[in-house]
C-alpha cells in the first residue's frame, strides 16, 4: 500500500541479540524547507510529502500542501464547511492511493471542548464533511487520535465513554459522507475494571487497522497494541514485551505486515518491532527521557535501519538502530520538540519546534544518516 506514514521494512537479522552502549557520532546537517504557511501534520503520498498546515488570519485556517518530488510545492485546495471546520488545527491526516483522510479539531463552546471536524478528498481538493453533534461531541465523548484508510475503506480512532468504566478505545468508519462510530463493547477495545485502555497512535496493517497506546492495570501502566483482523472488525490486544516498571506506546507506523512503535519504559526511550507476527522489544536504545505527555514521532525506516528522530533538553537528536547496537546522531537545524517524522523517497523529512504553533519543516539525504 502506498503512502503509509513511514516505511518500515524490518529484516529479522537487525536488532537481534545483545546490545551495547550508544556509540556518538557526526552531527547531521538538515535543511530547512520554506513554507508558505505554519506546517502541523505531515503524510507521506508516494514520492510527494502531503503538509497539514494553519492559516491564521485567514478565512480557513486549515490548509495543505503537497511537495513533489523535485520540491515544487503547490496548494491542495481546502473547503471547510463548519464553523469550527474553518477555525480547526488538523490532528492526523493519512493519505493512501491518492485519497487524503483527515481530522481536525478546535476548542469551543461552554466547556471548551475540541469541536471534531472530518475531511475527505484528494490532490485536487479537500472537503470537509459536516456529522451530527453527537457524532464525534455530547456527553459520552473523548477524542479522535488518528484517521486511517484500510483497504476497505477509511476509520478513525480515538475514545468514547465506556459502558463498564471509563473511556473504550473507539472506531468510526464512514457510509458515504456519514461517519458512525462503531461499539466497542463485548471486543477487545472495551476498558474493563481490571484494564482501562488508552489509544495514542494508530496506522493501517494488512486489511485493517493497529493501535497502539497503553493500558492501566493493577496501578501499573503497560504498552499495549489493538488490532483489527479487517477494517475495524475482529480486534486482539497484544501486551507489548520488556516492559520494566512503567510503560507506554506512544507512536507508529506500519508498511505492510511490518511496524514498529515508539515509547518510554521507566522514562526512557524504547521501541519495538513488529515482523512475522510476533512483537519484540529492540534493545540497547540510547536512554533519552521520554514522557507520556510530550509528542513522540514515530519510527522510520531507512536503508534497513530503524530510525528514531526526538529531543532532548531541546535538542534534536537521530537514534539510528545498527545491528545489535544503536548510534546517536546530533541534528543541527532542527530544534525544539520533533512531532512528526516521515520518509519520502530517499530524505528524511522532520517537524519540529519549540510549540505546536511555532514549528518549521526540514529535510536531509537519509544517506548522510546512514553513512
Amino acid at each position: 500500500m502506498g503512502g503509509r506514514v513511514a516505511r518500515l521494512v524490518v529484516i529479522s537479522a537487525l536488532l537481534l541479540g545483545g546490545c551495547s552502549s550508544p556509540a556518538r557520532a557526526k552531527t547531521v546537517v538538515f535543511t530547512k524547507v520554506d513554507l508558505p504557511a505554519a506546517p502541523v501534520v505531515l503524510a507521506a503520498d508516494g514520492d510527494a510529502l502531503v503538509i497539514g498546515v494553519r492559516r491564521d488570519g485567514q478565512a480557513t485556517k486549515p490548509g495543505l500542501l503537497r511537495r513533489a518530488a523535485d520540491g515544487a510545492v503547490t496548494e491542495i485546495p481546502v473547503r471547510g464547511v463548519s464553523p469550527y471546520g474553518l477555525l480547526a488545527t488538523w490532528k492526523s491526516i493519512d493519505v493512501d492511493a491518492g485519497r487524503i483522510v483527515a481530522v481536525g479539531g478546535e476548542r469551543g463552546g461552554a466547556h471548551g471542548n475540541v469541536r471534531w471536524s472530518v475531511w475527505d478528498g484528494s490532490a485536487s481538493g479537500v472537503v470537509e464533511k459536516p456529522q451530527g453533534f453527537s457524532t464525534f461531541g455530547g456527553y459520552g465523548a473523548g477524542d479522535l487520535t488518528a484517521a486511517v484508510i484500510t483497504p476497505v475503506g477509511p476509520a478513525l480512532v480515538g475514545s468514547w465513554n465506556s459502558e463498564q468504566v471509563g473511556l473504550d478505545v473507539a472506531t468510526w468508519t464512514a457510509d458515504g459522507d456519514t461517519w458512525t462510530r462503531r461499539s466497542s463493547a463485548g471486543t477487545a477495545l472495551e476498558s474493563t475494571q481490571a484494564a482501562l485502555g488508552f489509544p495514542m497512535a494508530a496506522s493501517a496493517l494488512d486489511q485493517g487497522v493497529l493501535v497502539a497506546g497503553w493500558q492501566l492495570a493493577d496501578d501499573r501502566l503497560t504498552p499495549v497494541v489493538w488490532r483489527s483482523a479487517s477494517g475495524v472488525v475482529g480486534w486482539t490486544k497484544t501486551a507489548l514485551p520488556d516492559t520494566g516498571t512503567t510503560a507506554s506506546a506512544i507512536s507508529l507506523a506500519c508498511q505492510a505486515s511490518t511496524c514498529a512503535a515508539a515509547g518510554q519504559v521507566d522514562g526512557k526511550l524504547a521501541v519495538w518491532r513488529f515482523i512475522d507476527g510476533t512483537w519484540t522489544r529492540l534493545p540497547g536504545a540510547p536512554p533519552i527521557p521520554v514522557s507520556d505527555k510530550d509528542p513522540l514521532a514515530a519510527p522510520v525506516e531507512i536503508e534497513l535501519r530503524v530510525v528514531q528522530v526526538l529531543s532532548e533538553d531541546g535538542q534534536v537528536k537521530i537514534a539510528r538502530a545498527d545491528g545489535r547496537d544503536w548510534t546517536l546522531l546530533a541534528a543541527e537545524g532542527p530544534t525544539g520538540t520533533v512531532t512528526a517524522a516521515t520518509t519520502v523517497g530517499d530524505a528524511l523529512f522532520v517537524l519540529a519546534g519549540p510549540d505546536a504553533e511555532h514549528q518549521s519543516l526540514w529535510r536531509v539525504d537519509g544517506a548522510k544518516i546512514t553513512d
